[in-house]
Order: structure tokens, then sequence, then C-alpha cells
């Protein structure tokens, strides 16, 4: 299984004891909402630092990058097809809520990186039919 980028967060702290011990209570204190065995390491490749989870048969990795977190995750396929549009947004929401309790960022930040960004091409196309 290969990993994949399922979302980015620009952060305005890097990870610290402190929010590591957050994030870390945090997992431990949801682990069984998952029904399954929750294993948790960190690690560290090319400077940064990243944790990874498994919860059989996926695996995520978060990966600290300074002023970003990515959230990596592979699964086989079956699983996948489990991952609905409804799981995705609560999984989103629950980083957000560690993100924020651990002071990586705040809730105004979390939700201008939501907003569509209009490209330089959008803007010359609206701006030439107006015309």
């Amino acid at each position: 299984m290969e990993l994949e980028q399922f979302y980015a967060f620009e952060v305005d702290a890097p990870l610290s004891d402190q929010r590591r011990a957050l994030i870390e209570s945090h997992i431990d204190a949801n682990a069984e909402a998952f029904g399954r065995n929750v294993t948790r390491s960190w690690h560290r490749r090319e400077g940064e630092d990243f944790l990874r989870i498994l919860i059989d048969p996926v695996v995520i990795e978060i990966v600290f990058a300074g002023d970003k977190i990515e959230l990596f995750g592979a699964a086989p396929a079956w699983a996948r097809l489990l991952f609905t549009p409804t799981h995705k947004d609560d999984l989103r929401q629950r980083i957000e809520q560690v993100l924020i309790a651990a002071d990586f960022t705040t809730p105004e930040k979390l939700a201008a990186q939501k907003q569509p960004k209009r490209s330089l091409f959008a803007r010359a196309h609206n701006k030439n039919a107006a015309n």
C-alpha cells in the first residue's frame, strides 16, 4: 500500500514536547472508539518528526514539518470504500480540534485555509468575460 496525502494544515507553532504529549493523550483517550488495537510510534526522517499510527489494516502518518502538518494514510481497497465523505469530514474535524487544543493554530486560521483560493487565471478570465 502506498501512502497518499489526505490533509495539509498550515500551523503557527512547531511540534514541542508539550504538544507531543497532548497528541498522545488524545490518541490514547480515543483509541477504543476504533474498535481495534491502536498503536503509535514517533519517528524522525530527513529532519522531520512524524507520528505513525496503526489501526489494522490502516496506516496513518502525520508529518510535522515546521510550519505545516501533513496527514498521510494507506489502506487496502476494501477499507477505502468504507471511508465515506462523512467519515473524511469527521476525521478532519477531529484533527482540527487537536491542532487547536495543542495551540498549533487557531480556529480562524483553519477556517481561512478552507476558503477556496482564486487563481490569477480565474481573475483574468472573469475580467475578460465582463468586457
